[in-house]
């Protein structure tokens, strides 16, 4: 899964662009900030732009029943927007000193289900996640990863940055 890229030769898919399109999933955590890192390397060999996209997780059950708790939909509401703003701060420090172009883009949803989304509706050429390793006996069961979903497409290249528990 995480060999290096090489552009290909389907061009008609990307329209007018002469570069390729690396589309990464930032969340602001230690597995994103690898997946960026990973992103911005192979793009800088490549010759790619990059398109950082963060998905905002949908409501929780504490918003859900705010009538209940008041506060605690400020409060999942607030933890958003500061994972939304570290993501935005890490693809600001990793990326700008590379001189590549690149975007940021905010989207609502599954995380699965958006990144694919994005990635097809902008022709991007791979995907770059980060995955956290899980220990434990249970965690296969009890973690629904992402990544792991996103790594079994066909459709593009999926790239996956591990990070130590």
């Amino acid at each position: 899964m995480d060999e290096s890229f090489t552009p290909g030769s389907d061009d008609a898919a990307r329209d007018a662009r002469h570069r390729p399109l690396f589309v990464v999933g930032v969340d602001g955590s230690d597995s994103g900030r690898a997946a960026l890192c990973q992103a911005a390397d192979e793009a800088a060999r490549a010759d790619a732009d990059i398109l950082c996209v963060h998905v905002r997780p949908q409501p929780s059950l504490g918003e859900l029943t705010a009538l209940v708790a008041p506060g605690a939909a400020l409060i999942s509401r607030d933890c958003r927007d500061l994972m939304e703003m570290q993501a935005w701060l890490d693809s600001v420090q990793i990326l700008d000193p590379t001189g590549r172009a690149w975007e940021f883009a905010v989207v609502s949803g599954r995380p699965e289900k958006r990144l694919r989304e994005m990635t097809i509706a902008r022709h991007g050429d791979a995907l770059f996640v980060g995955q956290s390793v899980r220990s434990g006996r249970w965690s296969r069961w009890f973690h629904r990863c992402p990544a792991r979903r996103l790594a079994r497409s066909r459709e593009y290249p999926v790239h996956l940055a591990t990070t130590a528990p």
